[in-house]
Protein backbone atom coordinates (compact mmCIF):
# COMPACT_ATOMS: atom_id res chain seq x y z
CA UNK A 1 0.00 0.00 0.00
CA UNK A 2 1.26 3.48 -0.87
CA UNK A 3 0.37 6.94 0.34
CA UNK A 4 -0.43 9.33 -2.51
CA UNK A 5 0.88 12.87 -2.14
CA UNK A 6 -2.54 14.45 -2.36
CA UNK A 7 -5.36 15.53 -0.10
CA UNK A 8 -8.97 15.40 -1.23
CA UNK A 9 -12.27 17.18 -1.44
CA UNK A 10 -15.19 14.75 -1.29
CA UNK A 11 -18.52 16.06 -2.48
CA UNK A 12 -22.02 14.62 -2.60
CA UNK A 13 -24.86 16.44 -4.38
CA UNK A 14 -27.60 17.76 -2.11
CA UNK A 15 -31.30 17.55 -2.89
CA UNK A 16 -31.10 21.10 -4.26
CA UNK A 17 -28.50 20.11 -6.88
CA UNK A 18 -30.30 16.87 -7.71
CA UNK A 19 -33.58 18.73 -8.21
CA UNK A 20 -31.90 21.11 -10.64
CA UNK A 21 -30.25 18.23 -12.53
CA UNK A 22 -33.54 16.34 -12.80
CA UNK A 23 -35.28 19.47 -14.08
CA UNK A 24 -32.82 19.96 -16.98
CA UNK A 25 -31.90 16.37 -17.86
CA UNK A 26 -33.65 14.63 -20.71
CA UNK A 27 -32.92 11.25 -19.13
CA UNK A 28 -33.04 10.28 -15.48
CA UNK A 29 -29.77 11.37 -13.86
CA UNK A 30 -27.42 8.61 -12.74
CA UNK A 31 -27.94 9.54 -9.08
CA UNK A 32 -31.72 9.12 -9.18
CA UNK A 33 -31.72 6.69 -6.24
CA UNK A 34 -28.61 7.36 -4.17
CA UNK A 35 -26.10 10.10 -4.95
CA UNK A 36 -22.52 8.91 -5.27
CA UNK A 37 -19.63 10.93 -3.88
CA UNK A 38 -17.00 12.43 -6.15
CA UNK A 39 -13.40 12.84 -5.00
CA UNK A 40 -11.22 15.70 -6.18
CA UNK A 41 -7.52 15.44 -5.40
CA UNK A 42 -5.83 18.58 -4.09
CA UNK A 43 -2.57 19.56 -2.43
CA UNK A 44 -1.48 17.17 0.28
CA UNK A 45 -1.04 19.70 3.06
CA UNK A 46 -3.49 22.46 3.81
CA UNK A 47 -4.49 24.19 7.02
CA UNK A 48 -7.66 26.14 6.30
CA UNK A 49 -10.54 24.28 4.67
CA UNK A 50 -12.34 27.49 3.65
CA UNK A 51 -9.31 28.78 1.73
CA UNK A 52 -8.94 25.48 -0.10
CA UNK A 53 -12.63 25.39 -0.98
CA UNK A 54 -12.54 29.01 -2.11
CA UNK A 55 -9.70 28.10 -4.49
CA UNK A 56 -11.48 25.13 -6.07
CA UNK A 57 -15.27 25.41 -5.73
CA UNK A 58 -15.81 27.09 -9.13
CA UNK A 59 -13.93 24.35 -11.01
CA UNK A 60 -15.74 21.63 -9.08
CA UNK A 61 -19.11 23.27 -9.72
CA UNK A 62 -18.39 23.46 -13.46
CA UNK A 63 -17.32 19.81 -13.56
CA UNK A 64 -20.40 18.63 -11.67
CA UNK A 65 -22.76 20.62 -13.92
CA UNK A 66 -21.02 19.65 -17.14
CA UNK A 67 -23.02 16.44 -17.83
CA UNK A 68 -26.26 18.45 -17.71
CA UNK A 69 -25.50 21.79 -19.38
CA UNK A 70 -25.29 20.39 -22.91
CA UNK A 71 -29.03 19.75 -22.73
CA UNK A 72 -29.86 23.01 -20.95
CA UNK A 73 -27.32 25.76 -20.28
CA UNK A 74 -29.26 27.15 -17.32
CA UNK A 75 -27.15 26.57 -14.20
CA UNK A 76 -28.18 26.72 -10.57
CA UNK A 77 -27.06 29.85 -8.74
CA UNK A 78 -23.51 29.41 -7.44
CA UNK A 79 -21.95 32.85 -7.16
CA UNK A 80 -20.03 32.18 -3.96
CA UNK A 81 -18.85 29.45 -1.61
CA UNK A 82 -22.01 29.68 0.50
CA UNK A 83 -24.18 28.90 -2.53
CA UNK A 84 -21.85 26.01 -3.47
CA UNK A 85 -22.29 24.52 0.02
CA UNK A 86 -26.05 24.54 -0.49
CA UNK A 87 -25.57 22.40 -3.61
CA UNK A 88 -23.01 19.93 -2.23
CA UNK A 89 -22.08 18.24 1.01
CA UNK A 90 -18.32 18.69 1.38
CA UNK A 91 -15.58 16.89 3.29
CA UNK A 92 -11.83 17.52 3.11
CA UNK A 93 -9.03 15.17 4.08
CA UNK A 94 -5.30 14.80 3.73
CA UNK A 95 -4.67 11.04 3.65
CA UNK A 96 -5.02 9.22 0.34
CA UNK A 97 -3.91 5.58 0.20
CA UNK A 98 -3.49 3.64 -3.01
CA UNK A 99 -4.38 -0.03 -2.51
CA UNK A 100 -3.46 -0.98 -6.09
CA UNK A 101 -0.02 -1.95 -7.38
CA UNK A 102 -0.53 -0.47 -10.86
CA UNK A 103 0.63 3.08 -11.52
CA UNK A 104 -1.94 5.82 -11.39
CA UNK A 105 -3.04 7.15 -14.77
CA UNK A 106 -4.24 10.66 -15.61
CA UNK A 107 -6.69 11.74 -18.27
CA UNK A 108 -7.48 15.32 -19.25
CA UNK A 109 -11.18 16.22 -18.99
Amino acid sequence: MNVVNRGFIRIVPTEKFMSWAKSVAEETPFFEQEPEATIYLIEEEFWEDDKVLEAYYRRIFKQECDPFIEENPTLPECSDLEAFLELFEVELGSFVYDLRKENLERYEV
